[in-house]
Formats: structure tokens, sequence, C-alpha cells
């Protein structure tokens, strides 16, 4: 019989035991350490960064001041508009979508896609101040990553009529020219931020409150009468497209208070439309930002010099039939007189006679008298860059640049200057610093003797009258002072430009009791007749009588009309002729 032999036991190392408790320890190890790592020493990052996926402060965009006319109409305003953004994170996984997505906001896809990468990983800006319209397409199209948040946008009621008045404002709503990028900080608001609940798309679920209110800027008030703005732009655009002028301002003042009414410039442009005021050319403020030679409208600041100082007597009469030897050169008149009186040097401005006169007078005088006028100051009205002319110093006159200064050359000066220069002759001598915002001080100083100031209004309305040279510059039924000025354009070689000019006319209404003064310049004009009694008179004419309707300054009346003027059968002819020193 056999006998089979049991199996024997085989028995693992007791290593490979240890071994393995000691991974499943370990594991259990880490685990525990990476559970309390995540519970206890990375809690608050986690949170935070959880936090900042689905808690986010959204910014509340604050309103920017309104600016108003004196009558309360609003020339600045806050219209709804929205801004489109974009996270490209989660907007680049959708770009099958893109091309619709340019359609509804009026964009080509390529430059969807070039603002959508031109922003950081998170944030893109895609279109700013847009319509709301195209948020509302935006977001009938439930794209992923891309959101149209509610803002606001500034609009101008007149459009280009004050443009470069008021300026713009940049996309981020802060000034960017005009009294906009002046009174920025008195403009612009503060933005506010709010905290919502996102899902993992960027898509609002729940607005959780206000972290902080938005806060509006200040309105600010202007002394801008917007009819007499109306007439001032769009009289001087006329003349400018007609003659041909490269550029032209107006300035409306009440001569009382220095209240300014109207300031207009051409170029201009509309900054409602988009991409409308692309050059800055477009939108410059040439009242205050651009200074010229201004011809003969300085003469009567000189007589009132040469009368204070005693140098002339208001009837003094000067010899005018021969031309003038001054510095090696001879001062001539366009038409040849004989003798004049000073009311008859103005009314024909005689170059020879404001010489002559302004030779007898000493320098220091006629330097005291621009500069008590305002000449050679920059304005004080909010405008960055605004500048004061030049107004040499009487120590570097020699006799050459003493008698032509006198005729408004070697001298620049502003529109606002001419203005304001004038309403000094209109109130009966005293200088009044001119105004934007409603509600400010009047400044007053008296720089000449009302009787000084009485000769040159009188003497002023001989101007605007038949055989004047600004007689296109009369309004049947109010009598009208003013005085015209033509400068040949510098070439900027020490000479002149034959065919261009600037061409000013400079005037005041009622003459018998001034309110109102307005000064209008057209630079740089090629056609026609292009001289200041021409040119610029029809535009002072057309906005004066305007302005003293809108303000309900009376004609005279002869029975039951309007006054009209004395001179019988003028013709045209006559009328631009006299408008240049031409007449009898």
């Amino acid at each position: 019989m056999t006998t089979e032999s049991s199996p024997q036991k085989r028995h693992l190392p007791r290593w490979r035991a240890l071994l393995i408790l000691s991974v499943i320890f370990l594991g259990f190890v880490l685990v525990l350490f990476r559970d309390t790592d995540l519970q206890w020493w990375q809690d608050r990052t986690l949170r935070d960064q959880g936090r900042m996926r689905y808690l986010q402060d959204r910014p509340l965009p604050a309103d920017r001041g309104v600016i108003y006319a004196s009558n309360g109409t609003a020339l600045a305003v806050n219209v709804p508009a929205v801004t489109i953004w974009t996270d490209p994170r989660i907007f680049d996984q959708h770009k099958q979508d893109w091309a619709k997505v340019a359609a509804a906001l009026q964009i080509s896809p390529q430059t969807l896609a070039e603002r959508a990468q031109s922003g950081g990983s998170g944030f893109a800006y895609i279109l700013r101040q847009s319509e709301p319209q195209i948020g509302k397409a935006l977001q009938a199209l439930h794209v992923p990553g891309i959101y149209a948040q509610a803002s606001s946008r500034t609009y101008y009621p007149l459009g280009a009529v004050t443009t470069p008045l008021l300026g713009l404002v940049h996309l981020d709503h802060h000034g960017a020219a005009g009294l906009e990028m002046g009174y920025d900080q008195w403009l612009s608001g503060h933005a506010g931020t709010e905290k919502v609940l996102v899902d993992g798309q960027g898509e609002v679920l729940r607005v959780l409150g206000a972290r902080h209110a938005p806060v509006p800027g200040h309105d600010l008030h202007l002394t801008i009468n917007p009819q007499i703005q109306y007439w001032a732009y769009m009289t001087l655009l006329a003349a400018q497209k007609h003659f041909g002028a490269s550029e032209g301002s107006a300035v409306v003042m009440n001569v009382d208070n220095g209240q300014i009414l109207a300031m207009a410039s051409v170029p201009s442009c509309n900054p409602n439309s988009r991409n409308g005021c692309a050059s800055p050319d477009d939108y410059v403020n040439n009242a205050v930002h651009q200074a010229f030679e201004p011809g003969s409208v300085m003469k009567p600041f000189m007589v009132a010099a040469a009368l204070k100082t005693g140098s002339i007597q208001p009837d003094q009469s000067f010899n005018v039939s021969h031309c003038l030897p001054v510095g090696g050169f001879c001062i001539r008149d366009d038409v040849v007189h004989h003798e004049l009186n000073v009311a008859h040097i103005l009314k024909y401005s005689s170059d020879i006679g404001a010489a002559k006169i302004a030779l007898r007078t000493p320098a220091r005088a006629i330097y005291a008298m621009y500069r008590a006028a305002g000449f050679g100051k920059a304005p004080d009205l909010g405008f960055a860059g605004a500048t004061g002319g030049v107004l040499p110093q009487p120590q570097t006159w020699d006799k050459a640049r003493h008698a032509t200064i006198a005729l408004g050359y070697g001298v620049s000066v502003t529109t606002l200057q001419l203005a304001e220069g004038y309403a000094a002759i209109a109130n009966g001598g005293y200088h009044v610093q001119p105004t934007l915002i409603a509600g400010q001080p009047v400044h007053k100083q008296r720089i000449m003797p009302a009787s000084i100031a009485a000769h040159l209004r009188h003497w002023l309305e001989g101007v605007c009258a038949a055989n004047g040279t600004g007689i296109l510059a009369a309004i049947p039924g109010y009598a009208v002072a003013g005085k015209t000025g033509t400068a040949n354009m510098a070439n900027g070689k020490d000479g002149f430009q034959k065919n261009k000019t600037n061409a000013t006319f400079v005037g005041f209404a009622p003459g018998f009791a001034p309110k109102l003064v307005m000064a209008v310049t057209m630079r740089g004009s090629t056609r026609y007749w292009n001289f200041g009694g021409v040119e610029s008179a029809p535009v002072f004419r057309v906005t004066m009588r305007h302005a003293l309707q809108e303000l309900n300054i009376s004609p005279r009346w002869c029975g039951g009309k309007a006054c009209a003027s004395k001179d019988k059968g003028i013709t045209a002819t006559q009328a631009e002729i006299w408008a240049e020193g031409g007449g009898n």
C-alpha cells in the first residue's frame, strides 16, 4: 500500500506584509494631509478663488454733468449707451458664433477678432458708448463670453454748432477738448460698483447689491444763448463757404457784464455721429486758440491812447494826400484822400492818418491802452492752451513798428480779445472781464475816460454809414457802430501773401445805447473781395439782427415802421467799394 505525503504550507515573507501595510498607511496619511491642507490651510485661498469665479464686482457707470445754456436748454446731455466687452477665455470656445456676433455689432469679423485679442486674458473691449439697440441685438444671441453693459454717452443737441466751444469727451467719459476738458473735474462723475453672482459662462444670475453707489458729475451753466449761437455759426459757415476761408470765428458779448452769448468757430464737426470728429483740426476753437494780425480794427484803441495823452484833439485834421515814408517803405491808403479829421480817418480807415496819429503818441501809452483793453493776455475761461496773442514791449518798437502796430501789424490778437476790447468803447470806457459761466461776478476797470469812449462810439457809427468801410454791417432801424480790418496773411518768409487775408469786423449795437458787441474774423479767404467790410461785416449784420430780436431790443421807429437808412440809391457795387476804404 502506498502512502501520499501531505502538502507543505508556504509562508510569505514578513517584509511583504509590512510593505503593504506601510503603503496603505502612507496613502491614508497623504489623503489626510491633503484633506487637512484643503480644509484648513488653503481654505481661505480656495474660497477667494471661488468667489472670484462666481462673485464679481462690476462697475456702475456715473453720469457726466449736463452743460446748460443761459435759458436752461441742454447743450450736452447724457443718453443711454452700452459697452460691449468679452472674456476671451470663454468667448474663444465659441468661434463658430463670431460671424453672427459681428453682424449684430455692425462690425466685420476681422475687427471683432482683433479687438477680442487686444485686451488681457480675461477682459477686452469690443465697443464702447454704442447705441442701446446694439446691446439688445447681442443679448438676443445668447453667445457665452461676450456681454453688454449699460452705460451712457454724451450727446450734443446742437451738433456742430457748439463743438469747438464745448469740445468732446473720450470713450472713458473724460473731457478731450473745449469746456469738456477745461471743466472735466467738475463735470466728471465717480463710478460705483455692484456685486453680482455669475455662472460658469459669466452670465449674471443675480445682483447681490451695490457696494459703492455711483456719484454723478456736477452740472455746468453757461451764459451762451442757443439762438444767438446758432445764427453766429450758420452765418459764419455760409461766409466761409462763399469766400473760401480756411477758418473763422465769431464772439457775441454783453458789453455791460462781459457775458459771452455766442462763441462760434468754423470748421466744425458733428460729435454725435460715429467718427464725426476724426481730426483735431475739426474742433479747434479759433476764437481763443487762433491769434492773427487784425489790421485796422486796432486803430480805435490807438486813437483812444492819443486822446488820453493829449497827443491829438478830437477835431484835429491831418493831410493824407501823400504816402508816409517810415522805415524804408511808404504807408499808403487804398483810396486817395486829401485832408481827414479823426472821425474820417476811422470812417475811411486811412492808414496814413492813423500812422501820423500813432507817431505823435508815446509808444508806452499805446501799449498801455492795448494791454488794458485785454490784448496780450490769455483768457481765463477754461480753455486749455488758449492764446493771449503777441503784444511786443514798447521798448522794442522802432519807428516802423510804432506806426504799423497802430495799423494792426506786428501784433496778434484773438477774436475774443477784439470783442472784449470793443466792449470798453461801447460801455463808456470800462474793461469788462469776459465770462462763460453763469453767476460769476462782474469785474470792471475803467481804461479810458467816458468822453473818449463817447467820441469813439460816435465816430464808429460813421464807419457803418454810407461811404464808410462797414456799411454792409448796417441793420435797418438800429444804429450800428464798428470797424473793419483787413490784413494780408504772413507767408512765413518775412513777407505777406497777396491773395490771402485776415478779414475782420467788430461792432456793437444799438449805437445810441450799446448792449451787444460782436467780433467776426475770417482767415485765409481766396475768393471775391476778401476784405473785412465785405466778408465779415455781413456775418455781423445777420447775427446781430437776430440777437437784438432774440433779446427784445427794439429798433428805432419812424412813424409806423423801423427807421431806414437816410442814404438813398446806394448800389451793391458802391456798398462794396465803400466797404473797404472807398467812397466819395
